[in-house]
């Protein structure tokens, strides 16, 4: 099993990559509810961390676009949680794996 010290150094990689995921992914949300429904900045950015936090729709799209975008960033949005859950997880399941596995 790895140090104690190469375990914090991996877990801080993991989620350095989590964090990176949800910060693209919110970078295309914002982008889409600006593009599609000509949303402020700060307005798109509201919109997209509420829907990518499982909270629902904060503002209802008017146009047909944006209504479809919204659709689909919700589900992109339901995959890029287990995604972001599976990263931050998999290296603590795997030491954990590691401790039943070791020789006394």
């Amino acid at each position: 099993m790895i140090t104690t010290k190469a375990f914090r150094r991996r877990m801080a990689f993991h989620l350095f990559a989590a964090l990176a995921l949800v910060v693209i992914s919110l970078g295309a949300g914002v982008a889409g509810h600006m593009y599609f429904e000509n949303m402020p900045p700060v307005t798109a950015l509201v919109a997209s961390i509420t829907l990518t936090s499982g909270l629902g729709l904060s503002i209802i799209p008017q146009t047909t676009s944006g209504q479809l975008f919204v659709s689909l960033y919700g589900i992109f949005s339901g995959y890029v949680y287990i995604a972001t859950s599976t990263i931050v997880i998999a290296p603590m399941l795997h030491r954990l794996l590691h401790r039943f596995h070791l020789d006394e």
